[in-house]
């Protein structure tokens, strides 16, 4: 009879520990390596849509103008954002946790300029280019001063009686267009003894901007708000008359209607209650010019952010970070960190 023998192999210990081996030879050969490469990090957080999310506060900037409540709002998810991805990065080094106050540093200076400064300015910027594209318009002047002019005399309409220039609206014209232009001539004088700091903040940040007015030549200007003027007053006497004017929409003529039988059903206002509504319903149409210049502005902020949405994440990473910030901030050493912390809670102290 002939027996068998099966050979030894070794125990299960032992049997593990030699396929550990086997393995880690294998994935330490080039062949290995290029059958099986290994795959680049990619962080989610910085992948679209999600990448997106850090440039809601530039939309709400967008339309901030048209819905000043809706722009406020769309900073939520983008401060949400900022927070998530700037404690991931101090936290996490790509996939192994790693905490690290500089990475963090870093990552909060990249979405500053990246997702808050530059695509607020390129936002700005769009609005006022397609705001001066409007000069080449039949009246010659930019949006924002058309926009200004007719907020101006919007104001100046809650303040005189229509009614009392029915018949001579060429007094009425004589008289606004001089109230304009003190009121030019005075913002003009204030906006050049300005602080140079208050005047970029206000260049990019705000939507109001008088000193516009001070650019144009004061004739064009004066045209283009007697001919609003002239066609206020037209209006206004076909709708006294009962009669819809052509340039107003159907909507709003039924408007004035249920405001005319607001007013003839009110004893304070019932005696001139064809004037009252007429006022308002035109001060309305007023507003709606203004919005028209607003979306025209808007428009051309979301084009420009959409152009350079993308160079401004490679600009920032690529040269900005990578070039200067970067490696200043791995220049710091946790004595500065130490002295800088000691400096500046000696000096809270000590104002206390």
């Amino acid at each position: 009879m002939i027996r068998k023998i099966t050979p030894f192999l070794g125990n299960q210990s032992q049997i593990t520990q030699q396929g550990t081996v086997n393995n880690k030879v294998g994935e330490n050969n080039p062949e290995f390596e290029k059958k099986h490469p290994k795959k680049q990090y990619s962080d989610p957080l910085m992948q679209w849509p999600i990448r997106g999310l850090a440039f809601t506060n530039d939309i709400g900037a967008a339309i901030s103008d048209i819905a000043p409540k809706a722009g406020m709002m769309m900073w939520i998810p983008a401060l949400m954002y900022f927070g998530a991805d700037i404690y991931d990065k101090y936290r996490n080094d790509k996939e192994s946790y790693d905490p690290n106050s500089k990475r963090g540093l870093k990552q909060a200076c990249f979405q500053t300029l990246a997702s808050v400064i530059f695509p607020i300015v390129v936002v700005h910027a769009g609005q006022k280019t397609a705001s001066l594209l409007s000069r080449n318009s039949k009246d010659g002047l930019s949006l924002q001063s058309k926009e200004e002019v007719v907020r101006h005399h919007l104001q100046n309409m809650s303040e005189v009686r229509l009614s009392e220039y029915a018949n001579n609206k060429e007094l009425y014209k004589k008289e606004y267009n001089q109230a304009l232009d003190t009121m030019i001539d005075d913002t003009m004088r204030k906006h050049n003894y300005k602080n140079p700091i208050k005047l970029l903040f206000n260049l990019v940040f705000s939507h109001k901007h008088p000193e516009a007015m001070g650019k144009e030549r004061r004739a064009k200007i004066h045209d283009f708000i007697n001919k609003r003027i002239d066609n206020m007053f037209e209006m206004r006497e076909q709708l006294i008359a009962g009669k819809k004017p052509e340039k107003m929409s159907k909507k709003m003529f039924k408007e004035f209607e249920k405001l005319k039988e607001s007013y003839k059903n009110n004893k304070k206002y019932a005696a001139n209650y064809n004037s009252h509504a007429a006022k308002d319903i035109l001060k309305k149409f007023e507003e709606k010019q203004i919005y028209k210049t607003k979306m025209v502005k808007t428009i051309g902020g979301f084009i420009s952010l959409g152009v350079f949405i993308k160079f401004i994440d490679y600009f920032v990473e690529n040269v900005i970070m990578h070039k200067y910030i970067g490696p200043s901030i791995d220049k710091f050493n946790k004595k500065d960190l130490e002295n800088f912390k000691n400096q500046f809670l000696g000096r809270n102290k000590s104002r206390k």
